[in-house]
Parts: C-alpha cells; sequence; structure tokens
C-alpha cells in the first residue's frame, strides 16, 4: 500500500503480556498502542494506563480515517478533540498514539522514521547516562559512577533530593564528579525550590557540575526568570514539564537555559517534537532529549543532529521497558545506532 493512501483503520491498546514481558513491579508500563492501516500495525510500547486509557476511550476514535501520512493535521485533531484538557496526561496520550502512527507510516514506507523526517539521518547518536535512583551518599555509590562512567558516555547524571544541607549536597556534587571523571549534570527533580537553590547556587564549581535541572517545583517563566535574576552563572536545565510549545519558546527566550530536556513523547509526540527541537535551535539553546521516550528520541536525534544533543539513557529502568520489545537498543561506547528496521524499528513481545 502506498503510505500515501493509506488511511488510519483501527486504533487499539493491547495490554502487554507479563508471563513475556514481566514479571511486573511499581511503576512499569504494561501497555502497548496500536494503529491499524490496511492490515499493516504501527505500535508505541511501553505506554502507563491512563494514557493508555484515554487513547483507548477517547482519542482512537477521533483518530479513523485519518490519512497515516498527515501527522500535522492529525496532531490539531487530537488536540481539538482535547480541548482544555490537552496538558500533562492529554498530551501523554496524544504524544503516544503520535508514536504508533509514524511507526505505521514508516512501516507502510519500508523506512526508519529518522528516515522519513530526514534525507541524512545520523547512522549513531550520542547518549549520556542518568542513574536518579542511586543514592550518592551510600557506601556503593563511588563504584556504581565508576562503573557507568566507564561505559564511554557523553556524560552522565545524578539525583540530589533538597532533604539535605546545601554544603552536604555540594559535596555530593563534586564526589560524583570525581568518581566519574567529568563534569556532572544534577537533577533536583523538582525538590530544591527558590531558597535552596539561591544557597547553593553560589557554592557551586561550573568545572563540576554542567547543569541543575528542574530545581524547581514548577517549570514557570517567572519563577525560572526570578531565579536566572537571583543566581548569576547558575546553569539550569528544564523541558520534561512543559505541555504547550508557546510556553517552550518563551522560556526558551527569557530563561536561556544550559539544556532543554523536554520528553519526545510528554510533549506530544515526535510531531510536536520537530516544533520544539526548531524552536530550541532558533534559541541556540542545546537539546538533550529526556530519556522516557529513549526510542522516539533516538530518532528525532539521528534526524536532526544539529539541533539535538546526546539522548538521555537511563541505565537503570530502560532496560526494563525494553523487556516489552524484541531486540534492544543499547549503548556502545557512548552511541546507540539508529535501527535500520522499517518504523520505529522494534516489535512488541506477545
Amino acid at each position: 500500500m502506498d503510505p500515501a493512501d493509506a488511511v488510519i483503520d483501527r486504533v487499539r491498546v493491547e495490554r502487554l503480556d507479563e508471563s513475556v514481558a514481566g514479571p511486573w513491579k511499581a511503576g512499569d508500563s504494561r501497555f502497548a498502542v496500536v494503529v491499524e492501516a490496511g492490515g499493516v500495525n504501527g505500535v508505541f510500547a511501553p505506554v502507563d494506563e491512563l494514557p493508555a486509557a484515554l487513547v483507548a476511550t477517547r482519542l482512537g476514535q477521533s483518530a479513523l480515517r485519518h490519512p497515516v501520512t498527515d501527522h500535522t493535521g492529525l496532531l490539531r485533531r487530537l488536540l481539538a478533540e482535547l480541548g482544555p484538557h490537552a496538558a500533562g496526561l492529554g498530551r501523554w496520550a496524544v504524544g503516544a498514539l503520535d508514536c504508533a502512527v509514524w511507526d505505521l507510516h514508516g512501516r507502510l514506507a519500508d523506512l526508519p522514521v529518522a528516515a522519513l523526517l530526514s534525507n541524512r539521518p545520523a547512522p549513531r547518536v550520542p547518549v549520556y547516562a542518568s542513574w536518579l535512583s542511586l543514592d550518592l551518599a551510600a557506601d556503593s555509590a563511588a563504584e556504581s559512577v565508576k562503573t557507568t562512567a566507564d561505559e564511554g558516555f557523553t556524560f552522565t547524571k545524578w539525583a540530589l533530593r533538597g532533604g539535605a544541607e546545601a554544603a552536604e549536597m555540594v559535596l555530593l556534587a563534586e564526589r560524583a564528579a570525581t568518581w566519574a571523571g567529568h563534569r556532572v549534570a544534577v537533577d533536583a527533580l523538582g525538590t530544591w525550590g527558590h531558597l535552596r537553590t539561591t544557597e547553593i547556587a553560589p557554592l557551586l564549581i561550573p568545572e563540576t557540575v554542567r547543569w541543575v535541572e528542574d530545581p524547581l517545583p514548577r517549570t514557570d517563566q517567572a519563577a525560572y526568570r526570578q531565579l536566572r535574576r537571583q543566581t548569576e552563572g547558575l546553569r539550569v536545565a528544564f523541558g520534561e514539564r512543559l505541555s504547550h510549545a508557546e510556553d517552550a519558546r518563551a522560556l526558551l527566550e527569557h530563561c536561556r537555559p544550559e539544556a532543554f530536556t523536554f520528553d519526545a513523547v510528554w510533549c506530544g509526540g515526535i510531531t510536536e517534537a520537530r516544533t520544539w527541537l526548531c524552536a530550541a535551535h532558533e534559541a541556540r539553546v542545546p537539546v538533550h532529549l529526556h530519556g522516557r521516550a529513549f526510542l522516539p528520541a533516538v530518532h528525532l536525534a539521528a534526524a536532526f543532529p544539529d539541533a539535538a544533543g546526546a539522548v538521555e539513557y537511563q541505565v537503570v529502568w530502560e532496560p526494563r521497558r525494553q523487556r516489552t520489545l524484541r531486540g534492544t537498543l543499547r549503548p556502545d561506547g557512548g552511541h546507540v545506532a539508529l535501527p535500520n528496521r522499517p518504523g520505529l524499528g522494534m516489535e512488541v513481545r506477545r
């Protein structure tokens, strides 16, 4: 079937088989979004229960009979269907469905998604490692950081939650950089707030910390503009908590982060991610795509290497997510190879 002639015949949500991909643990994503046209299926997995339910009960019906190759038109239709509820969970559901349609488009065209996005996608994509569940104060932390860094990642990122004293947190960041042998990124996971960030900022050494990600609980333009005035020289990163392109553009222009770390599914999918990448490129802000949507992020980074830098690889969580897929996409020497199979390049294990 010519992709240009294909329309979406069916959208369904499947529960992944625990006997194949399990055993499940708390927090595991357990569903797949499947889109069909002319007997060919496109799939995106794994997906959490709430966005999967929104696709099953509402968005899937809106996508029926829509041309497979009209990604922008489909995105507009889905966001219009959600109306004022198109943020947060709504965007996540739209993004999962959008990625399934891109997978279908690639399968019909017999091309990887990256090759649909660009005439000359990069064959390999740089990745950095994150391990946000590791307690840097634990006795085993030094060995864990060293072992991870020795795998050749572009750099590494570690969590520093805001419960400790400022001096102790700075010391942990310095130790992580020493153990890793390079500047590290620090993820505050939204736990620092203004006061703690202003306490820590003057103590951080640029040669130690690449950026502090999500120091504030909300990615709000006014809040980050105030933080920028109060902590001159602090390198911050944000993006994964944003839902609207207009907010992203304003934050990029006025807050000038060290890195823009949005998620390719949470923002609304591959179609919307292209707009966000363009906005960051125009603002001359480096993009390091969030690792929750690792496979779509790899295709985007391969298609737009001038706009997207190293993609986050979550060293604990990503291997668990990939248990649901046939084949694996694992880093080798700080890079992953772009899948050369049609679509997103992976099959769901059934």
